[in-house]
């Protein structure tokens, strides 16, 4: 799977997402944001799942929140009923997450091939996704157990899409998962993970050109961009 984040926005339900939708000829690469999994709600509920929308408050890497929620609605997760109950499925939080459907209803530990997940009770009504870091139980995002109005995912998407400060407005970000590595590239550092928890390791290397951030993207994310793309090695490290 890649992940490339993007600060393009559309209505998500629209007849132009239905076809954006149509247009993936290669379902490995899919775009970032409340888009991805959007396009995932479509895809299941064409095949006849039942699928409810989530509006979650990232927690990773976040301060506290145990005075009051300090982060907005800035992701999308998804809820599928099946016969042996209800999952929580997510291709669009990258890094972290599991790419598996992870059960819901339950606090117990889930062991998946990203890690360890689990999902407890959070403050203020909230549920929370966890993930088994080195021992500690680290808070990927939060949601409340409700269905996400259209117009609230619409507002959402397009505060992270425009947003100043917002994350995919401020950074390059792309994500892969190969096998039982996870690659990615933010802004200059390009980051090779394999294996999880205390028996991962990590190897972080420094992209200093536009040459080399262009080879990295086809060579490893299969992403082919033009070489005159304007502005797209504007968060590299300039060379001293």
């Amino acid at each position: 799977m890649v992940v490339a984040a993007t600060v393009c926005c559309f209505d998500l339900r629209s007849p132009y997402a239905a076809s954006k939708l149509r247009e993936f000829s290669d379902p490995n690469l899919l775009r970032a944001g409340f888009e991805q999994n959007t396009l995932l709600q479509m895809a299941l509920e064409e095949l006849g799942f039942h699928v409810t929308p989530l509006l979650c408050r990232v927690r990773w890497n976040k301060p506290s929140d145990s005075d009051g929620p300090n982060t907005t609605f800035t992701h999308m997760a998804l809820k599928v009923k099946l016969d042996a109950g209800d999952f929580l499925a997510d291709v669009g939080f990258a890094g972290s997450n599991s790419i598996s459907p992870v059960k819901l209803g339950s606090p117990e530990p889930q062991n998946l091939p990203e890690g360890q997940f689990r999902v407890v009770d959070g403050l203020r009504g909230y549920i929370t996704l966890q993930l088994l870091v080195k021992g500690e139980w680290r808070e990927l995002y939060t949601w409340r157990d409700e269905p996400a109005p259209l117009v609230d995912l619409e507002c959402s998407n397009w505060y992270s899409c425009t947003f100043p400060k917002a994350r995919f407005t401020t950074s390059f970000f792309v994500f892969r998962v190969i096998g039982d590595e996870r690659h990615h590239i933010l802004n200059s550092q390009y980051v090779k993970r394999k294996g999880h928890g205390v028996d991962s390791s990590v190897e972080i290397s420094d992209i200093k050109t536009k040459a080399e951030l262009l080879r990295l993207l086809d060579s490893v994310f299969g992403l082919q961009l033009n070489v005159n793309e304007v502005g797209l090695d504007r968060y590299l490290t300039p060379l001293s």
